[in-house]
């Protein structure tokens, strides 16, 4: 339904993922729709959703579908909005995800900012490789505490609408909704 009849290059996808053509308030309406028409209830949906959206905020690239799907399950939400839910997470938004998440874990283990680049080897690794992951571990799973019932109870009245917005309009629509009259009556 949502497929392309031609494939597009790569670095085309990525160029529109980052800017796409269609501007970012039709790619919006485009995700919402996409998000409404997944199957089933608005809780079920929003829960998914969120679940994705608050396992993104977590630093364990790799591992977000995992995730995103055992939160979704325990919270007996949709797995393939959880799914599109971890799409917030992408190389656009990592960075600013990481930075924050790696600042809120610092100010909540009052530890103190490291400042300027640092140079990456094993070395470095090896000795203060717990300074990045610790605070970064502590504020992604507190940002995803906080993200998961602010996605949720922004999403839960917008997918129930759409739902009850495109039930009632199958049910007046003359294809979708009603059976055809027979001739003559």
């Amino acid at each position: 339904m949502f497929r392309r009849r031609e494939k597009r290059p790569f670095a085309k996808a990525v160029k529109q993922t980052l800017w796409p053509r269609m501007g970012w308030r039709r790619a919006g309406r485009y995700w919402m729709h996409r998000i409404g028409r997944v199957p089933g209830t608005p809780y079920g949906i929003s829960a998914g959703f969120a679940s994705g959206v608050a396992m993104a905020m977590t630093p364990f690239m790799g591992v977000h579908f995992p995730l995103s799907i055992g939160l979704a399950w325990l919270l007996r939400g949709s797995i393939a909005a959880s799914l599109l839910g971890t799409l917030f997470g992408n190389p656009v938004t990592w960075p600013f995800i990481w930075l924050a998440t790696y600042r809120l874990g610092c100010f909540v283990l009052h530890m103190h900012p490291g400042h300027g680049p640092m140079e990456l080897s094993w070395s470095v690794l090896r000795h203060s490789a717990w300074q990045v992951v610790a605070p970064m571990t502590v504020g992604g799973f507190l940002s995803a505490a906080l993200t998961w019932p602010l996605v949720f109870l922004v999403l839960r009245p917008l997918i129930a609408r759409y739902k009850h917005h495109r039930i009632a309009a199958s049910h007046h629509h003359p294809v979708l909704g009603h059976e055809p009259k027979p001739a003559g009556d």
